[in-house]
């Protein structure tokens, strides 16, 4: 038995052999590998962080637009800086909203500002004199929401073909159910508001329903410089029926074979300005007609570099 025992150890220690260099050296470089690529994970889930949170900032918009903007009773809100992917998130859902608005809406009419809005009626009365065939352009629209609600007149400003103000409003309308009055489905409010502390734009789009905040998303371009306008966030093409009138500042705007159609800009929260101006395009009262009339697309072509949030809505887009 102790022979036979001694046998098989002899045997075994002959058969058992060491890891060859090459075996060794393979198995340093995997494990090698395996380290440098966890330490590698790992930096840069703390350079993201990092970045997160030095991108984050608390930015002091004033008391005034706080409350008009959020309802809050604040003078500063937490936004991001450009450019900021998150953000282009909740673009992207208030994009996908928007689209839902319109696509269910009756008709759509953008009003241009400078000042914050205050106006976002739940209902809009329609005077029986009036058939609401003719609110066929924004300034259509406008003249009537004057007409029954004058506190707008001191908001929405005149505009036509491009408008040349900073700030806008979209109300996108729908059938009532009663007589005598319009609903509103939405409103959506487009801001660029410059600040000083710290210095640059704090951009923002924000949806209202029955004048209660139901969505918005924001941004803030550092050191950028609001001028007047984000080139322009509105342009309006009219039907080619008005080429009656000869009008020969607004002559490329009356384009439309049947139904007059919106441009919409929304800013971008991926869109990184670096230290200048917003502003692509001068007001149109600052050109001549004809200068105007020649370059509008070229303001729009500059827009293509600026925003990727970009519409082609229809006037009424229920017919």
């Amino acid at each position: 038995m102790t022979g036979s025992y001694l046998n098989n150890q002899e045997e075994l220690s002959k058969n058992a052999r060491a890891f060859s260099l090459t075996e060794v050296m393979i198995a340093s470089s995997i494990a090698a590998c395996l380290i440098t690529g966890v330490a590698l994970i790992m930096s840069s889930i703390g350079s993201n962080l990092q970045n997160q949170k030095s991108n984050s900032i608390k930015v002091n918009i004033g008391h005034k637009v706080a409350k008009a903007y959020y309802n809050i009773n604040s003078e500063s809100v937490n936004s991001y800086n450009a450019p900021n992917y998150g953000r282009a998130a909740s673009a992207d859902r208030l994009k996908s909203k928007f689209n839902d608005d319109i696509s269910d809406s009756s008709a759509v009419f953008c009003l241009g500002r400078d000042e914050v809005n205050t106006i976002r009626p739940v209902y809009i009365p329609l005077d029986n004199d009036i058939d609401a065939r003719m609110l066929d352009s924004p300034e259509a629209f406008r003249k009537h929401l004057a007409s029954v609600m004058t506190q707008s007149q001191s908001v929405f400003k005149s505009w036509r073909g491009v408008s040349q103000f900073k700030n806008g409003s979209i109300f996108i309308l729908s059938n009532s159910g009663f007589d005598g009055f319009i609903a509103v489905r939405a409103v959506y409010d487009i801001d660029f508001h410059r600040t000083t502390s710290p210095e640059g734009t704090y951009a923002s789009v924000k949806r209202y329903s029955w004048n209660q905040l139901t969505d918005y998303y924001d941004i803030f371009y550092p050191a950028v410089i609001l001028e007047k306008s984000f080139s322009s966030i509105f342009s309006f093409y009219e039907k080619r029926t008005r080429r009656i009138l000869e009008e020969q500042e607004f002559e490329k705007f009356k384009m439309a074979r049947e139904m007059p159609f919106y441009f919409i800009w929304w800013p971008d929260p991926t869109f990184k300005f670096g230290n200048s101006s917003l502003l692509a395009y001068s007001h149109l009262s600052e050109i001549s007609s004809e200068d105007s009339n020649n370059n509008h697309e070229l303001s729009y072509g500059k827009l293509a570099y600026r925003s990727n949030y970009f519409f082609t809505v229809p006037l009424s887009p229920s017919l």
